[in-house]
């Protein structure tokens, strides 16, 4: 994969992914998405990797997690990893109000986990790929999850967020080499294209022995 390497915008264009693209995805392959673009961003700002961590089956139980984000240093530039300790919970479905309502307070109380993301100043993010939202459902959202943290002592000091499906293919389109693992994943890799290796014939025809001379000389053989 990539990490952090600029690039035109042509060659942005080339490994292009929309929204529809994400769409495509299953579910674990979204999760092991939002896991690698975490970890593409750390790297990107000499974060350690490290940090990163993704496990266990899409539906097991487990707290409303993910994939995680934790390390010890506020990050440099802060951008779709917002925080140094960050939690997302991706989902394949969209994502509306009464089941974000669900999803975070979990049998009409709030999952300890997220209980304790807000204690620690974190952050807390929902990833729906069905979701394609505009503003203003968005902005429903959003407050749904600010909602669902009600009567917590410090629910303020946790920051929460919605990324649909067209804001994860934002986050895609910045690493290329995320962009073409999406491509492979859906069945539309890029033709015509291979790793750097031999581009032409390098071998050593013969051994031959060495002249050395104190003046400039030719040698025609």
């Amino acid at each position: 994969m990539l990490l952090g390497v600029a690039i035109s915008p042509w060659k942005r264009r080339m490994f292009a992914i929309t929204g529809d693209d994400i769409l495509q995805l299953k579910d674990a392959e979204l999760r092991t998405l939002v896991a690698r673009l975490a970890v593409a961003e750390l790297a990107a700002q000499g974060a350690p990797c490290s940090a990163v961590t993704a496990g266990g089956h899409q539906d097991a139980k487990d707290g409303g997690i993910d994939v995680r984000v934790d390390l010890g240093n506020p990050l440099v530039a802060p951008d779709f990893v917002p925080r140094a300790m960050t939690v997302f919970q991706v989902k394949k479905p969209d994502m509306p109000r009464s089941e974000i309502i669900k999803e975070m307070r979990f049998g009409g109380i709030l999952r300890p986990a997220i209980a304790a993301l807000a204690d620690a100043g974190g952050a807390y993010i929902i990833v729906s790929a069905q979701g394609s939202v505009a503003d203003t459902p968005l902005a429903e959202r959003r407050q749904a999850m600010r909602d669902a943290l009600a009567g917590h002592p410090t629910a303020d000091d946790l920051l929460t967020d919605f990324y649909d499906r067209d804001r994860l293919a934002t986050w895609v389109n910045r690493y290329p080499g995320a962009a073409a693992w999406v491509r492979s994943r859906i069945g539309r890799p890029l033709s015509g294209w291979r790793p750097i290796g031999r581009w032409s014939n390098t071998a050593i025809a013969r051994e031959s022995g060495s002249r050395i001379s104190d003046r400039a000389c030719v040698i025609v053989e």
